[in-house]
């Protein structure tokens, strides 16, 4: 997710969610439309969700309400659906009005903005693709409305020729080894919105707290070495201090996922030979899951789950907790978090920066087979080359919805209470072509480019995992998870992982490892 304050970053909106990849972060990750996870716990229930096509019911006219403008006389009207967080925005069709005069005045074209409530996103998208509805763009990833099962049944045009054409600038804006993370047998089907590619997980620290109890950050480089400050604080301020999600994160663990949809296999990012493994197996995730038992134990996280993400940002900005996750730490990140959690916070990075194709193919755009595709990708050129739309599209309309803090910077201030705020800059293109929103984080967007630039490429960038060879398999591994999720971290892992593994190996597990490295061989040879 990127440097700037966009408010809510993709992967903490993937947290806040209630995430857990596949089925659950996986809508792949369905995500936000998964169960929230169990007892103060980021539980094993990573589901898996394999790309296969599947027959759904008739669309019903409920399945999209897009936003109603009229279209301009001889233009050709895209349709764009993504997904919204808290609801459309109550300006949201003065902004589409806005956003056509620029449109037709630079590209002859409409566009028809379409937000749909993340609870019924997944779902209604998966109707409208099975009932073939007409449409020109739509929002998708490796997590949610999944961009490899999309690409499976056929949902997407290729993207290779008119990015070229079409979307020159826009194309030429990144690498090709960063367009090769969304090729699927060797075709991109996938606009890729620029942003903070590696997932440099650590945690967020209430600044008060820091400061209090002298936490000595630059001292810190693991989750253990944060213990004794749990223990000062649970004393010293009568509160449960960690909020307890997010600790079984492959990066936390020294680690990444070569397939973000199947998420019980990692891999080392420093190892050449890719040699892929079952989590649950690993020492160091078997010692993560003993230092959250004993976390669980002490009392230094909830007993019980939130029931949902608001009740959590809730729960923080109430002043219950100190210490919390964050499943991406980046330049001028902590003025990003300030806006989720209302509290002044610092950030620590504890894991490696390495770029992986999760961490590029999870914000997307697909350009529909049933709409127009040549106009399509000239949208895509247009917001994500020009700072104007681009802007005009996350943070709305100047003097209405936010005022120039200071121009020359590109500094904005939002109106108070603003009728148009989304929060997911990272869903809609280029976010280093965002304005600030915090005069602190001039100059974050360089600072993020270089993180990118400077990353350490998985074994595995580029890689593709084709999961047909072993869906039915995949389609057994989440029942198997949800079973386990509620003793993590409530149980000893020497009590639970032996039977885990074995049922997981009992459905195919060890098979889907067999064939990932399989394929995995295959693509380093070239094959």
């Amino acid at each position: 997710m990127s440097s700037k304050v966009h408010v809510l970053s993709r992967r903490r909106f993937l947290m806040m969610a209630g995430m857990t990849v596949a089925g659950g972060l996986a809508a792949a990750c369905a995500a936000p439309a998964a169960p929230a996870r169990p007892a103060a716990t980021s539980a094993p229930a990573e589901a898996t969700q394999a790309p296969v096509a599947t027959q759904a019911p008739e669309p019903t006219a409920a399945t999209a309400s897009p936003t109603e403008n009229p279209k301009p006389a001889g233009s050709v009207e895209l349709l764009y659906h993504y997904p919204n967080f808290s609801g459309a925005p109550k300006d949201q069709d003065a902004v589409n009005e806005a956003l056509n005069t620029i449109t037709q005045a630079k590209g002859g074209f409409s566009i028809k903005l379409n937000s749909i409530d993340f609870g019924g996103w997944n779902d209604k998208m998966q109707l409208i693709n099975a009932g073939g509805e007409k449409y020109d763009l739509a929002y998708t990833a490796n997590w949610t409305n999944d961009y490899y099962k999309d690409v499976a049944n056929g949902v997407y045009v290729a993207l290779d020729d008119l990015l070229t054409s079409k979307a020159p600038k826009f194309y030429s804006s990144m690498p090709p080894t960063t367009w090769n993370a969304a090729r699927v047998k060797g075709k991109i089907y996938g606009a890729i919105n620029q942003q903070m590619f590696p997932k440099v997980a650590g945690l967020i620290i209430r600044k008060d707290i820091a400061d209090k109890y002298k936490i000595p950050l630059d001292a810190i480089n693991k989750l253990a070495d944060f213990e004794p400050f749990l223990e000062q604080v649970k004393k010293g301020e009568n509160m449960v201090p960690f909020s307890g999600d997010g600790l079984d994160y492959p990066e936390l663990n020294g680690y990444v996922p070569v397939d973000d949809g199947v998420a019980f296999v990692w891999v080392d990012p420093q190892d050449k030979s890719a040699k892929v493994f079952n989590k649950y197996a690993n020492k160091d995730f078997v010692a993560n899951w003993d230092l959250r038992k004993r976390w669980y134990d002490a009392g230094y996280m909830p007993k019980e789950a939130y029931p949902d993400s608001p009740t959590q940002r809730e729960a923080w900005k109430a002043g219950k907790h100190a210490f919390s996750f964050n499943p991406v730490t980046k330049p001028s990140g902590e003025f990003e978090a300030k806006a989720i959690y209302g509290q002044d916070v610092v950030l620590k990075a504890l894991a490696p920066s390495v770029i992986t194709t999760a961490g590029i193919t999870a914000t997307l755009t697909g350009v529909s087979r049933t709409g127009n595709p040549d106009v399509a990708t000239a949208w895509l050129e247009l917001v994500n080359t020009d700072k104007e739309v681009y802007n005009l599209l996350c943070v709305g309309i100047e003097g209405k919805h936010w005022n120039w803090k200071d121009k020359d910077k590109l500094v904005i201030e939002q109106v108070k209470d603003s009728a148009y705020n989304p929060t997911t800059d990272w869903m809609f293109g280029n976010q280093f072509n965002a304005y600030y929103r915090d005069a602190r984080q001039v100059g974050s967007w360089e600072a993020t480019k270089k993180i990118n630039d400077t990353a350490t490429p998985s074994p595995t960038l580029g890689f593709v995992f084709d999961r047909e060879p072993v869906k039915t398999e995949l389609a057994s591994i989440p029942a198997i998870l949800d079973q386990y999720s509620a003793t993590y971290p409530v149980s000893q892992p020497s009590s639970v992982l032996p039977k885990l593994i074995d049922e997981l190996n009992g459905v195919g597990g060890s098979k889907i490892i067999e064939e990932m490295q399989k394929q995995l061989d295959a693509w380093k040879k070239g094959g």
